[in-house]
């Protein structure tokens, strides 16, 4: 591992476990994630992959190496919210939009690990009947699929070559990231008068 990912994993871990368990992981372990829960899930996803991949193409010179078009998480969202019958989410936050680049490649670094996640989680989720009942396709919780270990490899070595400069906006970009996470929950929560 690399010195830069080696700091984003230590420096984030204790945001990480905090947006994991917010994400209804112990729920999902459980078996006992419902319908609604799930579409929570799908529409947290959604709002930070969006804002992501809006503020990434911004920079497309910066970003080339990571190849954005190829790591696309929106589209499976989208089929995802279809197949649910669930509404395209919006927020009325900024999100992203005026990160740096470093920043971004921070997010990325959350990003693409949630993928890693997926690949635990997805054979989860089509255990449990409430959301199997949704449809069958899980697009995104099927993440990269047989392509998920080469991509993180891919990615650990576009971290490798980040200037040692740059390491302290990068993982702050990945604390922010995380918050967005957390942020980006309350904001999507369905609640009983809603």
């Amino acid at each position: 591992m690399n010195e830069l990912a080696s700091r984003l994993r230590s420096h984030t871990k204790a945001l990480h476990d905090a947006v994991e368990q917010r994400l209804y992981t112990e729920t999902m372990l459980a078996g006992q994630l419902t319908a609604e829960q799930y579409r929570h899930l799908l529409r947290i996803h959604y709002l930070f992959h969006r804002d992501l991949e809006a503020a990434i193409d911004r920079h497309p010179d910066f970003f080339d190496t990571y190849q954005p078009d190829s790591r696309r998480k929106t589209p499976a969202l989208l089929a995802d919210l279809a197949v649910t019958q669930e509404a395209v989410p919006e927020t009325k936050s900024v999100g992203m939009r005026d990160w740096s680049v470093d920043a971004l490649l921070g997010a990325a670094y959350v990003s693409e690990g949630s993928m890693l996640g997926v690949t635990q989680v997805g054979p989860m989720l089509k255990k449990n009947p409430a959301v199997t009942s949704l449809g069958d396709n899980m697009h995104f919780y099927a993440g990269y699929g047989a392509d998920t270990g080469h991509k993180w490899k891919a990615f650990g070595q576009l971290l490798s070559k980040v200037p040692t400069e740059r390491h302290d906006a990068v993982v702050a970009g990945a604390e922010a990231a995380f918050q967005r996470y957390q942020q980006l929950f309350t904001e999507t929560q369905v609640t009983s008068e809603g």
